[in-house]
């Protein structure tokens, strides 16, 4: 265990973009998964292996009943920005870690 907690911290401060590559891509994971298990709640078909692109879009449907149940809307708003930058930090990162 204290290996692993050392590989993190060496890694964080070596190359700090990589990590909140991937700690963005997890929130837009949960973010994604959050929406389903609140979509699962209202009734609706909740499918946790559709992507983002499948239709119905999962983030339009989320949005759509958001008003009536008294929803926020942020989860919805977060979900792409998220994913996009922790791709591109994580890329970024990742080309880093050669020099």
């Amino acid at each position: 265990m204290r290996e692993a907690l050392h590989g993190i911290e060496v890694m964080m401060r070596e190359d700090p973009a990589a990590v909140l590559g991937f700690l963005l891509i997890g929130a837009s994971g949960f973010l994604f998964i959050h929406m389903q298990f609140k979509l699962r709640a209202a009734g609706e078909k909740a499918d946790f292996f559709a992507g983002l692109w499948s239709k119905p879009n999962p983030l339009a449907r989320y949005l759509s009943l958001c008003a009536s149940r008294g929803w926020s809307r942020w989860p919805a708003y977060l979900v792409w920005p998220s994913l996009v930058i922790g791709i591109a930090l994580l890329m970024f990162g990742l080309f880093h870690l050669q020099d």
